[in-house]
Formats: structure tokens, C-alpha cells, sequence
């Protein structure tokens, strides 16, 4: 079945209630149906064919909500990208995928002309907002028959590229039943009615998370989005208050932001019913904090590009428990296992494999990859370090990686990080390995600091005696340098990469 049938039975039960909300433009259920079914049609009338790429290059407007759906009911596959890629990036995805045609922003356009001009194939343009020399998005929508094609289940739907922190993004092909299965997984977990579901978007809709969790499963349910054009604390405190927003998903860094906004108060939240986390671990300080300032508890989940992304979340599992991603959700399956492929009783750290629906169905013209990805059993390989306890509760304790290796002894970063997050003079941090003569390796934090306090000499050894005196010697962090910020991705993960760069 076509994922975009999705869209279409929700509007037929929800019809006039708002899809999407954005900067005072409200488009209905009804309205976007009929829109991206007349996109898709505009896109068979500019030649696209089923299962032919088509690349969206724009930041979360109503304009990449219909032109998803819309490249879904035209049988066609839409490959997201990250608006803040620069010409050579662009047209490595535009290379790989093999993409027919892309959908860009205005301001944008010299970087995807430069692009077009250097990959080997053609590329049409299709441009958002204002006159362009190209075909416009608004044109689209009036030049075919509103159409929707048939998709098998195995099909694919969608190829989102990896972040590339190790050699080349890959293409993720994710199909119909991948995409379909997550979206109804999800929606059977949420505690919100439809019709009471307001749902800010506050990452990117490129992003996997964005994609699944916060824009095709809400519209698959019946609920409103209100996406955001770019993270921002005060933005979401008026977006809150403004349309008594109740559901939140955000990432760690995201609720940090909250937590230590000087306008941020419970008052401000009150109508919030669920606040999620995802897209990284959540340090447990920073959860108990923000449930002590603003009386919320947040339930953290689990999920990569290549599982569609949910596989776990505590809103599976029976209570929530902090610190882990909870249970895995319907029809999934999980085991841990040590670097001989052997399973490790409750307790004990290995990699997560992970078996189901939503696993991808590949790399895109990468066997290799795949081969390496996915073991003969159907299990994708994780890489990631976990462990299970004897509830069933699965905790991610960090990537295979970001392991540090001090002198023979594994040093993860995020029990390091946990530590620092106790001490009140950190707002956020990030821990890496560093080369170190004597054993191999060291640990290095990097650490902004909490409003009031002043990096110094003495600060250091504070943070480093604090750290002795909660873990082992040889775990807590023998280098520390202050930053402003933490490089991050637009999704807002932690950039380890850059900082192990830096040294």
C-alpha cells in the first residue's frame, strides 16, 4: 500500500480540522490532501515517474509537507535534505540518488544551481517563494490531474541520507511497510486524542525523527503540526502558550535550551501533556531537572535513520524509567550481544541488534554496506552499546565509536557526561577520547557553562574532583576546555567528530 493513502483516509475522517499550522497560514486535512495530490500530478506533467528521486532541499514551511505527500502519491521517492548543504554536498546526493528533480528554496537557489551544473545527469529545478527563471512550486500544483499511484508494501518510499560522520552519507532506502509500520506503531502508543493533539515541530522534518515521528504519523491520526522554521527558545515559548501546544518531542539539547531560559516558566508550558526525547541519549540530571522546574515528566525513545526510526520508547513499557529508552515497540525485536556475535545475559553491555518492520530495506547501490548492516538473520546492527535489565528496559550506554579506550579500559562518554551534568556550574557538555602518549588514549570534556559562572583554572579542578569522586580514576576527564557552544547538527546532536578534531 501507498504510505500517502495514510493522508488521504485521515482527511476523509478529519476533513476541516487544521493539518498544519504555520505563522498564521492554517491549511486543513481536506486542503492538504487535495494539494499533494495535485503536486503529484504537476510532477508526472515535469516527467517524474514512479520510484524516480526527487530531492527537497527546504526547511520546515508548508511547502515540504505537501511536496512529501505529494512525491509519495506520484509513486516517487522523496530524498530530504539538510537546507544548510552547500553546492558540492547537494550534488553528491543529487549524484548518488540519481534524483530527476529538486525543490529548493529562492534564497537558496545559486547553491542548487551550482550543483545541477556539476552532476552528470539532468536535474530540473522546481523553486519556492518569489519569480524564478525556474519552474515554481505553485505552478506545480496547477499543471496536472490530482493523482495516486499504487505502491507495493516493498517498495521504496523514502531515502534519507545517513549524517556522514564516517566517510560518504549513505542512502537509506526505506519502503511503504517500513514507513507504514512505524507510523501506526507510534500512533497506537499516543495517550493524546486526535482532536486534542497539538504537536510543535520544533527539528527538522529532513530528519528522520522530523519525518516520521512529528509530521507523517500526526498526519496520519488526525492531529496539527505547527512547524517551526528553525529552533528557538523564545519562538517555541509564544508558539506554546499562543496555540496551548500538547505534545513535545524534541532533543536533549533542545529541553537544555529550555531549561535554562530565563523566560521559561511552568506557566508558560502548562498546557504541554507529553514531552518525548529522542534523537540522542538525555542526560538523566537534565530530565529530573526539567521535571523539577516545570512538573513534566519526559518519556525518552530510541531510533536510527535505518529503522524508520522508532524501535523503543518508554511510552511502550508499562512505567517510565530515567536514564532509559523503555521497551521496544510492537513486533520488534532486541538482543545484545559481545564482538564474537554472542548474546550477553541481562545486565552486562554489547551491541544492540534489532530485528522488524521498520528495518530498512538497504543501502542504496551499496551492498557492501548492507551486507555489513544487516546479518543473515535480518538483524541491523546498531552500533550501538547497550544493555537490557532484568524488566526488559533497554539502556544505550553509548556508540561503538565514541568508546574510549584508556590504557586497555573502556571509558563510555555518557557516564562521564551524566557526572558533569550533576555539577551546577554545567548547562551542556560533551566528553571524547583524545590521543594521550602513555595509554593510547585520555578523556577530554568539553563544557559550556550555566549563566553566572566564569571559566577559570580553579573551575577545572572543581569539575575534575567532582568527577573523582563519582566515578573511577581513570574515566574522569584529565583535559577541559570551556566552549560557548557544542557544534552540532541541524537536528541538533552533539558533533563528537569536530570536537575529537579539535583535540
Amino acid at each position: 500500500m501507498n504510505l500517502a493513502k495514510l493522508l488521504d483516509e485521515a482527511a476523509r475522517e478529519f476533513g476541516e480540522r487544521p493539518a498544519v499550522v504555520f505563522e498564521g497560514q492554517e491549511i486543513s486535512y481536506a486542503e492538504l490532501a487535495d494539494a499533494s495530490a495535485r503536486f503529484a500530478g504537476g510532477l508526472r506533467k515535469l516527467g517524474i515517474e514512479p520510484d524516480d528521486r526527487v530531492a527537497v532541499y527546504l526547511p520546515n514551511l508548508p511547502q515540504f509537507v505537501i511536496a512529501i505527500w505529494g512525491i509519495l502519491k506520484a509513486g516517487a521517492v522523496p530524498t530530504p535534505m539538510n537546507p544548510q548543504l552547500r553546492a558540492r554536498e547537494i550534488a553528491y546526493q543529487l549524484s548518488d540518488s540519481g534524483a530527476k528533480l529538486i525543490i529548493g528554496l529562492l534564497p537558496l537557489l545559486d547553491e542548487v544551481e551550482k550543483a545541477v551544473q556539476s552532476v552528470q545527469h539532468d536535474v530540473k529545478i522546481v523553486t519556492v517563494g518569489g519569480e524564478s527563471p525556474h519552474t515554481r512550486f505553485r505552478e506545480v500544483l496547477q499543471m496536472g490531474e490530482p493523482l495516486l499511484v499504487d505502491r507495493d508494501d516493498e517498495d521504496v518510499a523514502l531515502q534519507p541520507y545517513t549524517s556522514g560522520t564516517t566517510g560518504k552519507p549513505k542512502g537509506v532506502l526505506l519502503t511503504h511497510r517500513n514507513l507504514i509500520s512505524n507510523v501506526q506503531a507510534v500512533t497506537k502508543l499516543f495517550p493524546l486524542k486526535p482532536e486534542d493533539d497539538r504537536l510543535l515541530v520544533p527539528i527538522p522534518m529532513f530528519h528522520i525523527t522530523g519525518m516520521t515521528v512529528l509530521m507523517l504519523s500526526p498526519l496520519a491520526r488526525g492531529s496539527t503540526i505547527y512547524p517551526m522554521l528553525r529552533w528557538d527558545a523564545e519562538e517555541a515559548l509564544k508558539l506554546i502558550e499562543q496555540h496551548q501546544i500538547t505534545d513535545f518531542l524534541a532533543v536533549p539539547t533542545i529541553y537544555i535550551d529550555l531549561l535554562h531560559h530565563p523566560k521559561a516558566t511552568p506557566e508558560r508550558l502548562q498546557s504541554l501533556k507529553l514531552c518525548s526525547s529522542g534523537g540522542a541519549a538525555m542526560p538523566v540530571p537534565v530530565m529530573e531537572a526539567f521535571e523539577r522546574k516545570f512538573g513534566l515528566p519526559i518519556y525518552e525513545g530510541y531510533g536510527l535513520t535505518e529503522t524508520s526510526p522508532v524501535t523503543h520508547t518508554n511510552l511502550a513499557a508499562p512505567r517510565r524509567k530515567p536514564g532509559s529508552i523503555g521497551w521496544p515497540i510492537e513486533n520488534t525485536e532486541c538482543k545484545i550481544v559481545n564482538d564474537k556475535g554472542e548474546e550477553v545475559p541481562a545486565g552486562e553491555v554489547g551491541e544492540l541488534l534489532i530485528r522488524g518492520p521498520q528495518v530498512m530495506k538497504g543501502y542504496h547501490n551499496n551492498p557492501e554496506a548492507t551486507r555489513q548492516a544487516i546479518d543473515p538473520d535480518g538483524f541491523f546492527h546498531t552500533g550501538d552499546l547497550a544493555k537490557v535489565d532484568e524488566e526488559g528496559y533497554y539502556y544505550i550506554v553509548d556508540r561503538v565509536k565514541d568508546m574510549i579506550n584508556v590504557g586497555g579500559l573502556n571509558v563510555y562518554p555518557a557516564e562521564v557526561e551524566q557526572v558533569l551534568y550533576e555539577h551546577p556550574a554545567v548547562a551542556e557538555c560533551a566528553v571524547v577520547g583524545v590521543p594521550d602518549e602513555r595509554k593510547g588514549e585520555t578523556v577530554k570534556a568539553f563544557i559550556v557553562l550555566k549563566p553566572g559562572y566564569e571559566p577559570s583554572d580553579a573551575l577545572k579542578e572543581q569539575l575534575k574532583q567532582h568527577c573523582l569522586r563519582e566515578i573511577a580514576a581513570y574515566k574522569h576527564p584529565r583535559h577541559i576546555e570551556f566552549v560557548t557552544e557544542l557544534p552540532k547538527t541541524a537536528s541538533g546532536k552533539i558533533q563528537r567528530y569536530r570536537l575529537r578534531e579539535q583535540g
